[in-house]
């Protein structure tokens, strides 16, 4: 399988829906073009804390799709790639290694530019490169309310189910994988799962079901417009509808049936009792053991991803959500801008 420039090569696929690709290690000069356009933009050294959602974003596309054009490739055959035969891309060894973590941070942001619009993981500081690792003082104070934050299982799932609209891509750059051997991540399929579904009539009524029937999300407290534990906010949306494809994370959702008891019925319990079951079925579960350096870019439209618990807090993953930007056209980019 060929890709623009030659960037990716098709290694193997690892199970439904999921490719490995090998990368083309990136020229130093692509780097430095790339670091160079954000500092213009953001100003001074690289603080991955001031990478916040770009207020120009087709500006700032742009000036990468001019100086860093292999980036732009990249993004470009990412997307290719999950909008076609693929829901999840495992990128081995991306090359970064070598670069101080401030500066692999922002070729992680400059990537999910090229890629569509970076979104802010909280509504406080508006951080978009998230660090994904156990906060020991949450978890003395018993204050952890999303999996980014602690070293337990997380179901698989699909990225801001709470929120209206959630973002189409989601990259999981890995930095230090758990050394006691925890830590995988997992996938689930979206077309998988349906065909599995489809396939009994039990399944075929929980699908029907759960199709755009509005249900209550709870929003996590850190990403609520406080980042307080007591604010309490909720989204209603269906598991199963036209866009995203597929929403769910069952804490949310149990959280927010505790808020609205009227819609916890039993033929819901039945449903999601169905669904869960195929979910968790091993026999079409990706699992992953992603090495240091490696990156993983899922299209959160289409896929559930998990990950088990692990023990060495030294685990440090960094994630990024990108939403749909409508722009690819480097060309019409530079032309726009």
């Amino acid at each position: 399988m060929s890709m623009p420039h030659n960037l990716l090569s098709h290694c193997r696929d690892l199970g439904p829906g999921t490719g490995e690709f090998s990368l083309r290690p990136f020229a130093r000069e692509q780097i430095d073009a790339a670091l160079a356009v954000l500092a213009d933009h953001y100003g001074g050294e690289i603080d991955p804390g001031r990478l916040v959602p770009p207020e120009r974003e087709t500006e700032l596309r742009a000036d990468l799709a001019l100086r860093a054009p292999v980036l732009f490739d990249l993004a470009n055959s990412i997307q290719e790639l999950l909008e076609s035969d693929y829901s999840a891309l495992v990128l081995p060894k991306l090359g970064l290694a070598g670069l101080p973590l401030p500066l692999r941070s922002a070729l992680l942001f400059a990537l999910s530019v090229s890629l569509g619009l970076p979104t802010a993981t909280d509504k406080v500081d508006r951080r978009v490169v998230w660090d994904v690792k156990v906060r020991e003082a949450k978890m003395a104070t018993n204050s952890v309310s999303t999996f980014s934050e602690h070293p337990f299982e997380a179901d698989l799932h699909t990225d801001t189910q709470y929120f209206a609209n959630p973002e189409r891509y989601m990259m999981l750059y890995y930095i230090t994988p758990a050394a006691c051997g925890g830590g995988i991540s997992t996938n689930r399929d979206l077309r998988c799962l349906r065909q599995s579904l489809a396939a009994t009539a039990e399944g075929r009524w929980a699908m029907d079901y759960l199709t755009d029937r509005p249900l209550p999300f709870r929003i996590p407290a850190v990403f609520t417009e406080t980042g307080t534990a007591d604010k309490v906010e909720v989204t209603l949306a269906p598991i199963f509808g036209e866009r995203p494809a597929v929403r769910y994370r069952s804490d949310t959702l149990r959280k927010g049936l505790a808020l609205h008891p009227e819609m916890d019925t039993p033929e819901l319990r039945r449903a999601l009792d169905i669904l869960n079951a195929e979910v968790a079925r091993q026999d079409k579960l990706v699992a992953l053991q992603m090495p240091a350096d490696s990156l993983q870019v899922l299209n959160n439209h289409q896929a559930l991803h998990g990950r088990t618990p692990f023990s060495d807090y030294n685990r440090h993953v960094l994630r990024i959500r990108v939403a749909e930007s409508g722009q690819t056209d480097a060309a019409a980019l530079v032309r726009a801008a």
